[in-house]
């Protein structure tokens, strides 16, 4: 484990930091050869911290600590062997000061030759080799929305290359570098960025064989520019929202088979508006496959922070042992259930008990159109069913589109079987329980009867 991993703190800033000094001296480097301007102390110091960062990012790769078999390891040969072999002669490239070095080892006099100190210092652009991993890094780290690293990436290498390509364009005109301004420069750029969109308007046109030689190149240049931005853009945008493009090609291809069937309107309806509802709550698949591609204790990690508090609701569940409410946890099943739908009517056998995650639903009493009750999130019924043979005493029947989480009777006594102090404690309650039971009565008889409480333990 290493102490700057791509989360840490330290290690974004540092890749952050990097990249600026990366844009900068890809900006400022090349511009310095044919743009007139004074280069003071300002410009002068921040080359120095650049250079200062570069070796600083060297160091940063070779010393790196790593955590191994319960010691930091600050030195590891083999971090260092990989490190040189790949990414350490572009660092260290990038990062030497060989104006300097002229200068004092080989006493060349850049006054009179200033050509050459400008040449020495465009060395700093290598660096920009180091911009995909360090976006790479950062994507990790912040994990945006798919395709985002792209776009970052797409458009960094788009502008940078039209400046170079603007600077280019600049050298090769006859201008005097004394008479070169930021005019000439937005000119220059204006030039390239509608020649390497194949738009070219042709007010700005090269005027000697040099320039038309360049602006071929270009040209050619800005055919390829022109088709990797298309394409990219294209599949960003088609792989920003790979589920949702999954989802409308499901609902395309479902109502092909509605029209193909003629179905009635009203389940047309009903099945659009499921798809609908998946599609705004982000997810396609029910939980169980979502969660499948998870190591099995991260998946009760996620499991247990989900739904723990709904079974804990239970009243039978109350003082459970932790492990037992665990176990149960892996037993829930995911179901949905669209306004208007029964989920199960009196009578029925009961198999499971029902945990209300988001919605309404409604109990209804004999002559299944009265009200008795209205449950909603993080509400239970049917919780009987996992214990007795009764038959459910009344029809439930969802109000709103419906998140509940179900548990079979088969789960839950397999789950008892491991824990039989609390099968025992449970067993007595629930007699106890069952003595205080009420039977059913819609609101009518309510008021005839002074408004006693409904139990809809038994459901």
């Amino acid at each position: 484990m290493s102490m700057f991993r791509v989360d840490s703190r330290i290690r974004i800033f540092w890749d952050l930091l990097i990249f600026i000094c990366i844009l900068y001296a890809s900006v400022e480097s090349p511009l310095r050869v044919v743009l007139s301007y004074e280069q003071g102390l300002t410009v002068n110091g921040l080359y120095i911290v650049v250079d200062l960062l570069y070796f600083g990012d060297i160091l940063f790769n070779i010393f790196s600590p790593e955590y191994v078999k319960g010691e930091w390891i600050y030195v590891r040969r083999e971090t260092i062997v990989k490190y040189f072999k790949t990414w350490f002669i572009f660092d260290f490239v990038a990062a030497f000061p060989f104006e300097i070095a002229a200068q004092r080892i080989f006493g060349i006099d850049f006054s009179l030759h200033p050509f050459l100190f400008l040449l020495l210092g465009i060395t700093r652009i290598v660096k920009v080799v180091r911009i995909p991993g360090i976006l790479h890094r950062l994507n990790l780290a912040f994990k945006p929305a798919p395709g985002v690293l792209r776009l970052v990436l797409l458009g960094f290498w788009i502008t940078i290359v039209a400046h170079w390509c603007a600077i280019g364009w600049l050298y090769m005109d006859d201008l005097d570098s004394l008479r070169t301004g930021w005019d000439e420069y937005v000119k220059a750029f204006y030039w390239t960025v509608t020649t390497l969109a194949t738009v070219g308007y042709g007010d700005i046109v090269p005027v000697n064989t040099n320039q038309r030689i360049y602006a071929t190149l270009v040209m050619m240049l800005g055919a390829g520019v022109y088709a990797t931005v298309i394409g990219n853009i294209a599949s960003i945008l088609g792989n920003l929202d790979l589920v949702r493009a999954a989802q409308i090609k499901r609902m395309s291809q479902v109502d092909s088979f509605l029209r193909a069937r003629n179905l009635p309107f009203g389940i047309r309806r009903k099945i659009r508006d499921y798809y609908m509802y998946i599609m705004e709550r982000g997810w396609g698949e029910n939980e169980r496959e979502l969660l499948s591609d998870l190591p099995v204790s991260l998946q009760r990690d996620v499991k247990i922070h989900l739904h723990r508090g709904l079974l804990e609701k239970v009243p039978f569940l109350q003082g459970a042992e932790p492990a037992l409410v665990t176990n149960l946890v892996f037993s829930l099943k995911h179901h949905i259930f669209l306004p208007g739908d029964i989920i199960f009517h009196k009578g029925d056998i009961g198999h499971n008990l029902y945990i209300l995650s988001e919605g309404t639903v409604e109990i209804l009493a004999l002559n299944e159109h009265d009200v008795i009750a209205t449950l909603t999130e993080g509400q239970f019924f049917g919780e009987l069913a996992l214990v007795t043979e009764e038959p459910r005493s009344a029809t439930v029947r969802s109000v709103s589109i419906c998140e509940i989480y179900t548990l079979s009777k088969e789960d839950f006594f397999h789950a008892l079987n491991l824990y039989p102090r609390f099968r025992d404690a449970m067993t007595v309650n629930l007699k106890k329980r069952r003595k205080k039971n009420q039977p059913l009565k819609t609101k009518k008889e309510e008021k005839k009867t002074k408004g006693k409480k409904y139990s809809k333990s038994r459901i």
